[in-house]
């Protein structure tokens, strides 16, 4: 499983003139399911995800799912102090998804800042001797 890049500038033009990014498709929750699972394989969280088809519907109780997997990857994890707050359901507005996929983002880019920085912490080097006093 691989990490995908979170999609969270859509804006209301993209809805007005239909853009792609205008429209929530098969293709973006599988983002987000594929995005959630990583990070929980990572934080070690159990979440329920699930792959979805270009007929699937997507209900509001599966909106429920998704966002309580959100929060419990919140929760394992930090956030930025600008990291939006999980939406509530409905999630039909293009603010509500961008912050979504702003939230996987955000936890993304905290580990892998944090994974990067392991080697400034100085470990590799503990024990050396740096003169005599």
């Amino acid at each position: 499983m691989t990490w995908i890049e979170p999609v969270y500038d859509r804006t209301q033009s993209d809805i007005n003139n239909q853009t792609p990014k205008g429209y929530y498709n098969a293709v973006d929750l599988n983002r987000i399911e594929q995005n959630c699972a990583y990070l929980a394989g990572i934080f070690g969280v159990a979440i329920n995800t699930r792959a979805w088809n270009r007929t699937d519907f997507p209900t509001p109780g599966e909106f429920e799912r998704i966002l309580s997997n959100l929060n419990n990857l919140r929760t394992a994890y930090f956030v930025y102090q600008t990291t939006p707050s999980t939406p509530q359901n409905p999630v039909n507005e293009f603010h509500k998804a961008n912050n979504i996929e702003q939230i996987l983002h955000d936890l993304y880019a905290l580990y892998d800042d944090n994974k990067q920085a392991i080697m400034y912490a100085g470990e590799p080097y503990a024990g050396q001797t740096i003169g005599v006093i």
